[in-house]
């Protein structure tokens, strides 16, 4: 593996890590920073276009009172390059909710006592655009519950 192809995985990995800090801090210029004009996303509804994503996670942000009151960690980040600008990857999610309020569609299946919400898996495609690396596409399957 070349310094260039090591380069490029690292700055993946941290593509991927910047996303869930985006989305967890509520965070819609680093989200949109994150993301190709005409990114496609199965969550596993489809949205095409970093609009359609912004307007999902603004839906979701409506149930929160505060950042952080979800935490997405990923591990077992795998990158294949594919190409001089290209990659695709999967990790595993574990998504949490930190503070559950009465009320919120945002619950967990033991409510306060349990903070993990789900598990499951992303599947990427990449593209570094004028240096940087971005989502091209996203593709969620939820593995638990």
């Amino acid at each position: 593996m070349t310094l260039e192809e090591l380069t490029a995985r690292e700055a993946i990995r941290q593509l991927r890590v910047d996303y869930s800090t985006a989305f967890d801090t509520m965070d819609e210029d680093l989200v949109r920073r994150n993301f190709v004009d005409d990114v496609v996303c199965d969550y596993p509804d489809r949205y095409e276009g970093v609009e359609a994503v912004l307007g999902l996670f603004r839906e979701h942000w409506k149930h929160l009172r505060a950042p952080l009151e979800t935490l997405h960690y990923v591990a077992n980040h795998s990158i294949e390059i594919t190409g001089p600008d290209t990659a695709r990857g999967h990790c595993l999610l574990l998504d949490l909710v930190t503070r559950q309020h009465e009320g919120s569609a945002i619950v967990t299946q033991g409510g306060a006592a349990n903070p993990l919400l789900l598990i499951g898996r992303y599947d990427d495609e990449y593209v570094r655009v004028d240096g940087r690396w971005k989502f091209a596409r996203i593709g969620l399957r939820i593995l638990w519950p």
